[in-house]
């Protein structure tokens, strides 16, 4: 007798397989975390040197959440404010520690090292964020944003996250 279509869907079959072994998924979070920490410190080194100070990059960022932002001139947005750094803090690490979670969860689907995707993954993010986000959600940091160092910062996160991962052991799944 055939097997009926109900039998094939308990059956596993190699494209629906689960790999043996896997990056931790707290090595994601980890590199995640590392990563972010390393573009605070790309985005401060550029607002000191570029003459506008080091709080327009977090202010940028925290317009996303402070809308009073959206209207603020470049002086104001080079001031402290308290309620930008943060949420400006909050939102950036939630979104790189994300990222990283996300990245070690699909690490198993791809081939080759965490270290290469990293190579991929910095230059995606830049322009997703780039082209497709920031003018959508937070369009005074599209105005304002200088696109070198944030480039810059996406890759240095993407690279920091890769070697994090890939020098962490990889457990069973």
């Amino acid at each position: 007798m055939p097997p009926s279509d109900a039998d094939s869907i308990y059956k596993p079959s190699p494209e629906l397989s689960v790999p043996a072994m896997v990056y931790p998924y707290k090595a994601g979070v980890i590199g995640g975390a590392m990563g972010g920490l390393v573009m605070i410190g790309i985005a401060a080194i550029y607002g000191l040197s570029s003459g506008h100070g080091l709080w327009l990059p977090v202010n940028l960022i925290g317009a996303t959440v402070v809308r009073d932002l959206q209207v603020a001139s470049l002086d104001q947005l080079s001031a402290f404010n308290a309620a930008a750094l943060l949420m400006g803090l909050v939102l950036h690490m939630v979104m790189s520690i994300g990222l990283g979670l996300i990245f070690a969860m699909l690490l198993p689907t791809l081939p080759g090292s965490p270290v290469l995707w990293a190579l991929l993954i910095g230059p995606l993010l830049w322009a997703l964020a780039s082209v497709l986000i920031l003018p959508f959600l937070n369009p005074v940091m599209a105005e304002y944003v200088d696109h070198t160092s944030f480039f810059g910062a996406h890759v240095i996160y993407s690279l920091v996250l890769g070697w994090w991962i890939s020098r962490t052991p990889k457990v069973r799944a």
